[in-house]
């Protein structure tokens, strides 16, 4: 699972597909209580969210700490993950595990736009 997760994190498409396609592999499934798709969005990769959305990925699913991909993407201002997660289906009206609503995570103007 390391290959996949350094692939994750540093948007190795060819990498994600190859370790998705192995049969038996489900793109839900916890790599260290997190899902694939947090992992993208926490660290940007706007290429890998949609291949994993392709292939199933839950886009409102939880992590172990409660957060969701759009919130890992709101976090770190990936506004162009947020949007996309946004336009897959992600829930805008979210709360974070302390009980913040999504909006005020948001620290960008673009994301608290894409939010209202």
């Amino acid at each position: 699972m390391g290959d996949l997760l350094w692939s994750l994190k540093n948007g190795d498409i060819d990498l994600v597909k190859a370790a998705i396609d192995e049969p038996g592999f489900d793109v839900n499934s916890e790599i260290g209580g997190r899902m694939p798709i947090h992992y993208a969005a926490d660290y940007g990769q706007l290429d890998v969210i949609k291949v994993l959305l392709a292939k199933g990925a839950d886009v409102n699913k939880a992590d172990k700490h409660g957060i969701s991909a759009v919130l890992a993407a709101i976090w770190e201002g990936h506004t162009e993950c947020v949007k996309y997660l946004l336009e897959k289906g992600a829930r805008k009206d979210g709360k974070a595990p302390d009980g913040t609503n999504y909006l005020d995570c948001a620290e960008k103007e673009d994301i608290k736009c894409l939010l209202r």
